[in-house]
């Protein structure tokens, strides 16, 4: 009976020994040293929104960075990195060489020069270079501004405008532009930033959002316009005659939003903007 606890207990000690021993466990990521760039790749080319215009394969310095089968497609009016909010691609700071493939074939391969930190980088031409921007990162620094009286039942998001328009084929707009936008429920319009011109940006501005709910996220619709450099309203082509340009989105409190004003003024495909969340 003896023998028999003991060999219990020696083939026990050997399942301990074979089941206990520790085992390194490996993460499959690499730290973000703090020195190199990151960025969001946008494809604003004024073109028709449609299958045959997308972009399959997506090369950064040679190396695949998305494609249809497994990272992602880049759309016209979209952007990459894909599938959620405050994404960015990482690639050392320096010349970057950007080529982009559609349907097999090369349709844009440029460089641009990236810088350390965030920024969005913008192909609106395939014959041209794209346009580097600041992405104004950190978005806040968690504190309530001093404008917002009452800190939880009202709130803020961010906006920042970028103006990507064109006046024909080829053309960009010549003027400057003011983005403004309108609380639902008000009458007064108000300026979002500095007037930009072709490729420029404004500040991200914080923007009140007087949420409805108060046991919610909170959001509020906002009227948005855009004034020429003249201050009327900008005309645009709407198919079939030109008209005042007005839209709206949904503010929710804590987001931060890129608009990207895209497409061209006088003919089709129209100007519109393109939201892009960031936070």
């Amino acid at each position: 009976m003896k023998k028999i606890l003991f060999s219990i207990l020696a083939i026990a000690a050997v399942f301990a020994l074979t089941f206990c021993t520790k085992h390194k466990i490996e993460f499959d990521a690499e730290p973000y040293s703090g020195n190199e760039a990151e960025f969001q790749l946008h494809y604003f080319e004024p073109i028709n929104n449609v299958a045959a215009n997308n972009i399959d394969s997506t090369y950064i310095n040679g190396q695949l960075y998305a494609n249809v089968t497994g990272s992602g497609t880049l759309y016209p009016y979209n952007g990459l990195p894909g599938g959620g909010t405050g994404r960015f691609y990482r690639v050392a700071a320096g010349q970057v060489n950007i080529k982009l493939m559609r349907k097999g074939a090369v349709v844009y391969d440029k460089n641009c020069t990236l810088t350390v930190g965030k920024q969005n980088v913008i192909i609106h031409d395939l014959n041209k270079e794209p346009i580097v921007l600041d992405n104004k990162y950190p978005y806040w620094d968690y504190s309530a501004p001093a404008h917002v009286a009452q800190w939880g039942t009202d709130s803020v998001c961010k906006v920042m405008f970028v103006n990507l328009l064109y006046e024909t084929t080829g053309v960009p707009y010549p003027g400057k532009l003011q983005y403004q936008g309108k609380r639902q429920g008000e009458t007064e319009y108000f300026n979002v930033g500095e007037p930009v011109g072709f490729g420029e940006a404004t500040d991200r501005v914080e923007i009140i959002i007087h949420k409805s709910v108060f046991n919610s996220s909170g959001y509020q619709r906002i009227d948005y316009r855009i004034l020429d450099e003249n201050g009327n309203v900008l005309q645009k082509w709407n198919g079939s005659k030109m008209v005042n340009y007005t839209d709206y989105w949904n503010g929710y409190i804590g987001r931060v939003y890129t608009h990207f004003f895209r497409g061209m003024r006088t003919k089709t495909p129209a100007c519109d903007v393109s939201q892009w969340t960031n936070l």
